[in-house]
């Protein structure tokens, strides 16, 4: 994993489940859009009040993005009649126990240059929780997802 979560992590190319969350987030955006445009009002404060909403949501860890951002809460109308919540909960988080490689692990990584569907290399190094660096047997390098790679046992002709 990244030492600076803060930082971006490059992202395997022909994948767009790890850019899920921003996927998401423009779903969500387009289904409160197409509910509005049936609604009466002036649109520029339709949309003030969606982002609003939008950065009052909370998180699995019970923050918004605007407490996470600003350190402290968004105020609001409800805010003002509502007595503060003492009690946090705790959030359980499991490990992925997915597909996990080792360096040197020989596997096969999803080719998407040529009609060849997987080419055979070794596991260089892991970047980050799904992210792997693989050598080819041709010397080249690739950046797959873990999704893209899968062990085998095959060993090429040396």
């Amino acid at each position: 994993p990244p030492q600076n979560p803060g930082l971006a992590t490059p992202l395997a190319a022909f994948h767009p489940a790890t850019n899920g969350q921003a996927e998401r987030f423009i779903q969500t955006i387009k289904k409160h859009l197409k509910a509005m445009n049936e609604e009466q009002g002036d649109i520029n404060l339709k949309i003030r009040l969606l982002l609003m909403q939008l950065r009052e949501v909370e998180n699995s860890e019970g923050e918004s993005p605007y407490t996470l951002m600003f350190g402290r809460d968004l105020r609001t109308r409800l805010d003002a009649i509502m007595k503060p919540v003492q009690e946090k909960t705790e959030t359980v988080t499991t490990p992925y126990k997915g597909n996990c490689f080792n360096v040197d692990d020989r596997v096969q990584v999803r080719n998407y240059t040529n009609n060849k569907k997987w080419e055979f290399g070794t596991v260089k190094k892991r970047e980050g929780l799904m992210h792997y660096v693989v050598t080819l047997d041709d010397g080249r390098e690739w950046r797959r997802h873990v999704d893209q790679v899968r062990l085998t046992h095959y060993r090429a002709d040396t």
